[in-house]
């Protein structure tokens, strides 16, 4: 027998890798990198496969695969993974983006080892999930709203459902100015109707006839905005609204903010809206799934009805004629929200989750 081939395999670093989609795009506000650094720092040997690395370019732990973001390419890249005798195969697999569901699945499958699959994205309730009930350990969501839903309206079995909220990464904003420039509220998202974005404008427009002194920032990302432009001047407020494209929402957006709103009209997990109140941005957001469980209204930001101008253009004002119950609420969201999206807390609890995921107990039930 070959020296070492006796060794415990339980004290080997377990091997993990990541699916992901474009570093930087995908990961907006939230980093897989720092995530990545503390699980290696627990004794996991972590890598991850995406779509495209970004920033990540020089980091060898990350391999880009451009073909995993192509619908008709993944399997051919999964099939080339396989055959590929330089690629060894992990002790256990985690999609962290939703779009590599189907190539974790894929990889499990060939590899013949247990996958872990995270949703950050109410999305995933009308798309449906395509889960393997041989090989999937757990499906980890972020929130306790998202994960109540995953039972009740997909039926994932309840005991493959945890809840861990994505740690967050806060740079620092440059210090704004205060006591000498004009309001300024924001919004952010790609420009689709499910956004709000329509209701936002309304409400501008009725901030502005009641006579308060505002600017408003709409922060597109993605899509074309000229619509949300010819709005703004068929309103008659186009000299108060900028749409400009941010590609990814950080520290130069939040530092020209005075008020963050998120209008959305369907439920939303709210990563910007998180990444606002992080920062410490007063806020206000639509009363719908996802969100109000964010917000503990009255005390760290406001809720308004969805699709209604009028209870946003109320919420606004109220901040805007209270800035010191505005920053209150703002550091109270900071404290909160960095506490509870505490990236260490994360690492810990993704890192339990390998260990006990590489050799589950068997799991009764049945995935649709």
């Amino acid at each position: 027998m070959a020296a070492g081939a006796d060794e415990d395999i339980g004290e080997r670093p377990i091997e993990v890798i990541l699916l992901a989609g474009r570093l930087g795009l995908d990961d907006d506000g939230w980093p897989l990198t720092p995530l990545v650094d503390r699980i290696e720092s627990r004794g996991i040997a972590p890598r991850v496969l995406c779509s495209a690395q970004g920033k990540a370019s020089d980091d060898p732990r990350i391999v880009e695969i451009p073909w995993l973001s192509r619908p008709w390419l993944k399997h051919l890249a999964v099939r080339r993974l396989r055959l590929d005798p330089t690629f060894k195969r992990p002790s256990i697999l985690h999609a962290v983006h939703e779009e590599m569901s189907a190539v974790a699945l894929d990889l499990a499958e060939i590899w013949r080892i247990p996958y872990i699959q995270t949703i950050d994205d109410f999305a995933s309730l009308d798309e449906g999930l395509r889960l393997s009930r041989r090989w999937l350990r757990t499906v980890v969501a972020s929130s306790a709203e998202l994960a109540a839903a995953l039972v009740a309206e997909l039926h994932v079995p309840g005991e493959r459902v945890v809840v861990i909220p994505p740690g967050i990464t806060v740079e620092n904003a440059p210090v704004r100015a205060d006591g000498w420039k004009v309001p300024v509220i924001g919004v952010a998202g790609p420009p689709v109707e499910e956004a709000g974005f329509v209701s936002f404008l309304e409400a501008a427009r009725i901030v502005l006839t009641r006579g308060r002194d505002a600017e408003f920032l709409i922060a597109s990302q993605g899509g074309d905005a000229i619509e949300l432009r010819r709005y703004a001047q068929t309103l008659g407020i186009q000299e108060r609204v900028t749409v400009a494209d941010f590609p990814v929402v950080g520290p130069r957006f939040w530092s020209v903010l005075d008020l963050y709103c998120q209008p959305s009209l369907v439920p939303s997990t709210g990563r910007t809206l998180t990444l606002a109140l992080a920062n410490g941005v007063p806020s206000v957001a639509a009363d719908v799934q996802g969100l109000r469980g964010i917000i503990e209204a009255g005390r760290s930001g406001l809720l308004a009805s969805p699709g209604d101008p009028a209870a946003l253009a109320d919420a606004f004002i109220h901040l805007l004629d209270h800035p010191d119950h505005a920053r209150a609420m703002g550091a109270v969201a900071r404290d909160q929200i960095r506490a509870r999206f505490n990236l260490d807390d994360e690492a810990d609890r993704l890192v339990a989750l390998y260990r006990r995921s590489v050799d589950p107990p068997p799991i009764a039930g049945r995935i649709s």
